[in-house]
């Protein structure tokens, strides 16, 4: 897999595999995938479900840019075993929008403010400056981002995976008692 596709997959492997995980999952989703009782940037939903299986979508947009969990399908291994995949083309997708905002907006700027140009061409290099620090930060870095946020991602799932599935205590929510 590429280090720039936005999706990852991995395996967790528990001490002893809950027969109800399909229902722990369930209520994890529906009380707070990320912290319990808070879904205001964690909203998801459950798409599909079967006996080894369950895949969850974020909803909204609030959701798919917060931590980037965007499609998640898990899938039990064996006896102790449990396959993930995840994607965050969504997350992706925004992070790329808002470089491609930031890229239009430098060219409307010296395409329209006569002193942003000559602000520009003031300097020897000024131009070819200007449009390589536009090309990398509004193009190059969202993939650069992308690629970056496939770390804090999967630490997220395995977290929540081991608070709901192997009974490890849940996190509190930074800021909160």
């Amino acid at each position: 897999m590429s280090p720039f596709a936005p999706e990852f997959e991995g395996e967790l492997t528990l001490d002893a595999f809950p027969d109800d995980f399909r229902e722990r999952i369930q209520r994890r989703v529906e009380t707070g995938l990320l912290f319990a009782g808070n879904r205001s940037r964690a909203d998801y939903r459950i798409v599909a479900s079967d006996g080894n299986s369950v895949t969850i979508h974020a909803h909204g947009l609030a959701s798919v840019y917060n931590i980037g969990l965007n499609e998640v399908t898990l899938t039990r291994q064996g006896a102790n075993g449990l396959r993930y995949h995840v994607s965050y083309w969504g997350w992706t997708q925004a992070a790329v929008a808002h470089g491609l905002i930031l890229t239009i907006l430098f060219v409307v700027l010296y395409l329209v403010i006569p002193q942003f140009r000559r602000d520009v061409a003031a300097y020897s290099y000024g131009f070819a400056m200007l449009w390589s620090i536009v090309g990398v930060m509004g193009l190059l870095w969202p993939w650069l981002l992308s690629a970056l946020h496939k770390g804090p991602a999967r630490r997220a799932l395995i977290r929540i995976l081991n608070e709901t599935l192997a009974g490890t205590p849940p996190m509190k929510p930074f800021g909160r008692g």
